[in-house]
């Protein structure tokens, strides 16, 4: 009990210039009720594999020649809840409205235009080195050309071998009926991939306007074509549920896309996006003409605006009639062109397909608490309304659910204001001016961080998991020792040997300790075997980056640890 009443009474003081004194009060804000059935049920049937770990690497490997032995006399309790009701969850504690700096800028405005211009481009670009799915030029000279398509070839081709069981040395992999995958499994998903239209003559794939098209649904993105989930050996603490090792990421509705391929079946599209490259169900997609592409693209170029609340419902009103007909919704993050209606109201533009799998456009009314003009000043006030909406919601890898994991949470809470972060943590560090800090001990990390780090423009990284830096408060249990405070969607935290885990799961606000009341055995993650910071809007000169940088044809995985 002693040890929770500190841990309780641990954070008095939030920074300077954004965070002021206050106190810590009892219990967590209560995360808010999910509606979607087909969530609660898939959590449901797959809650028993719920073993896995925090944010980036693994246990050692099972091969295929070499399978666990079950042990039904030796069973392991390795997982427990950590009690992050004893950390302060409430946002103006700590990004306090009424600091002095609250509505000030955390970028210049020539910066974050600068970043915004780059972010547009990547969507709807038309300039020979914008990487817009739409881009014909760029397509054409970047991605289409013998090497590029040499290069998805082959990386598609190694995700198979990847899942393969029955080849030596593969890390074996389980379905969510806790079975092994077969042989038959994987050859009747290489099958249904029909790998040879990326094989054949790759120096002559041409672009084809016609295979431009805009996501109409939000999408999962997987590494193959199947729904099917690949877990790892679930008797083992840091594997299986959520950690779909098949789940990549997610598209929101309105993303450009561009098909490479299309499965035997016809059911799943290889696509290139602005952010990654893999296989998305094809009735998340809608061909696009140029007719369709002109307007959308000059509407985007006008007023392109950002959703601010969490699932915001996307639902129009067909003529005649008056009941708002339900289409899908719109995650934090998602970027649609905005428009005024004759009445004077702000509407957002969104895609829909008719009969023939062909996008139209559709307009639905949205306040500006629910959508924002893009970019979005970038000040503590806005950042914290952002994060108002996130915190407390669940962890899901890859966008599992269509919840964040660590990176799309830093991902969707930058997008409104212009700001572009890659899929992968770790590259997520190229957005600001990097420290690598992996050879220096805990306590110089963490005093690096407090002198080198702004608040709420600082990520942290460290092993495939990454973080916001809030700024540095005064512990009052610790002699007044600072502590830096993060914002982070985190699995769970572990010892250093690995063997359990005490599972979070969820977007929190949590003191990165050197060790934990709760459970001191608990390594800290300051104490991981990578510590990197990147601080936005830094003083590098990073020119045109944003715009330069293209999505991998080859996923990194990036298991947490």
């Amino acid at each position: 009990m002693s040890a929770i009443l500190a841990a309780r009474s641990a954070i008095l003081r939030p920074p300077s210039s954004i965070m002021q004194a206050s106190h810590v009060p009892p219990g967590l804000t209560p995360q808010r009720a999910r509606t979607t059935r087909y969530r609660a049920a898939f959590l449901a049937s797959l809650l028993p594999l719920a073993l896995l770990a925090a944010c980036a690497g693994a246990p050692p490997a099972t091969t295929a020649s070499q399978p666990p032995v079950a042990n039904a006399t030796a069973t392991r309790y390795n997982i427990s809840r950590f009690p992050i009701e004893h950390y302060d969850q409430n946002v103006d504690h700590w990004i306090r409205p009424d600091a002095p700096g609250y509505d000030q800028p955390l970028l210049s405005a020539q910066e974050q235009n600068r970043r915004f211009e780059a972010f547009r481009a990547r969507y709807f670009g038309t300039a020979p080195r914008d990487p817009s799915p739409w881009n014909g030029t760029w397509l054409s000279t970047s991605l289409l050309n013998a090497a590029g398509a040499q290069q998805i070839a082959d990386s598609q081709g190694r995700h198979v071998r990847r899942f393969d069981n029955s080849a030596p040395g593969v890390r074996m992999t389980y379905g969510e009926n806790f079975q092994p995958h077969t042989a038959a499994w994987s050859r009747a998903i290489e099958s249904n991939m029909a790998l040879a239209q990326l094989n054949a003559d790759h120096a002559s794939w041409p672009y084809d306007p016609r295979r431009r098209g805009i996501t109409v649904d939000n999408a999962l993105v997987r590494q193959l074509p199947t729904n099917d989930p690949a877990f790892y050996d679930f008797r083992q603490a840091g594997e299986g549920y959520p950690f779909d090792a098949l789940q990549e990421s997610a598209l929101r509705p309105g993303t450009p896309v561009y098909t490479l391929a299309r499965s035997v079946d016809g059911a799943w599209l290889l696509v290139y996006s602005p952010d990654l490259i893999g296989w998305v169900d094809a009735r998340t997609v809608a061909s696009v003409d140029e007719r369709f592409i002109s307007r959308w693209r000059d509407a985007a170029q006008r007023n392109l605006g950002a959703i601010v609340r969490a699932d915001t419902p996307l639902a129009d009103t067909s003529p005649g009639t008056t009941t708002p007909v339900y289409r899908t919704f719109a995650p934090i993050g998602t970027v649609l062109p905005m428009m005024q209606w004759h009445d004077g109201r702000q509407a957002v533009m969104f895609p829909v397909a008719d009969i023939e799998r062909r996008a139209q456009i559709r307009t639905a009314a949205l306040d500006t608490s629910t959508f924002v003009r893009m970019p979005w000043l970038l000040t503590p006030r806005h950042v914290a309304q952002v994060m108002k909406q996130q915190i407390g919601r669940p962890y899901g890898w890859g966008n599992t659910l269509f919840y964040n994991d660590c990176s799309a949470e830093t991902r969707s809470l930058f997008a409104p204001f212009g700001v572009w972060l890659p899929r992968h943590s770790s590259n997520q560090l190229d957005a600001g001016k990097r420290t690598d800090l992996r050879a220096a001990d805990i306590d110089t990390r963490l005093r690096a961080l407090a002198e080198r780090g702004r608040p709420l423009m600082t990520l942290i990284h460290i092993n495939g998991h990454i973080m916001l830096y809030l700024g540095n408060v005064r512990d009052g249990q610790r002699e007044g020792e600072s502590v830096p405070m993060t914002y982070q969607n985190v699995w769970g935290l572990s010892p250093a040997d690995g063997s359990r885990r005490n599972v979070i799961g969820g977007s929190v606000i949590l003191p990165l300790l050197k060790t934990y009341p709760e459970d001191p055995e608990v390594r800290s993650l300051a104490g991981k075997s990578l510590f990197e910071i990147s601080v936005i809007g830094g003083d590098r000169d990073e020119g045109d980056a944003d715009a330069a940088h293209v999505p991998s044809v080859d996923a990194s995985e990036e298991m947490p640890q």
